[in-house]
């Protein structure tokens, strides 16, 4: 499971996998390389997201290309589709399957309508400007319980 979150100075990426008896995760921040070494190890797995086959998956090659995923982020975020911001992402595989089957509805509902606790973040995601290390652990916290919810609908929707 992925979910990536950017600001203009940050990024990071949760990523939960293994089978369902061990769960192993791994938390990326701003850290290119290493980014690059877990996507070398897992590109030939499934990379499993909550409306990452319109998001997260273009985040990940921009990355892995050394492209600002934030000039990405603004990109799809105004509309754009992640494909048509550059066509080196086509050389890049990446196997994904969205949980988002139905897009009316966001993760959040989603989480309302399983009854479990919506998390919120206080840390803007427009913020301009590093975030501090306080900021950073409450955004890893924030990523972290997306990625969980989305492995419960995955969960509930694996037939």
């Amino acid at each position: 499971m992925i979910d990536f979150e950017v600001t203009k100075c940050d990024w990071l990426v949760v990523f939960i996998y293994g089978d369902f008896e061990t769960w192993h995760r791994k938390v990326v921040c701003n850290d290119p390389a290493t980014l690059s070494a877990f996507y070398d190890i897992h590109k030939n797995d499934l990379f499993i997201g909550y409306n990452n086959t319109s998001y997260d998956c273009y985040i990940l090659k921009a990355i892995l290309l050394g492209i600002n995923p934030y000039s990405v982020n603004n990109w799809i975020i105004k509309g754009g589709k992640g494909y048509q911001y550059d066509q080196r992402f086509y050389k890049i595989p990446m196997y994904n399957y969205d949980t988002m089957t139905n897009k009316m509805y966001g993760l959040k509902q989603l989480e309302a309508f399983m009854g479990n606790r919506i998390k919120e973040t206080d840390v803007p995601f427009d913020i301009d400007r590093k975030m501090t290390r306080d900021e950073l652990v409450q955004t890893v916290e924030y990523c972290i319980h997306d990625v969980e919810q989305t492995i419960e609908v995955f969960i509930r929707r694996i037939d």
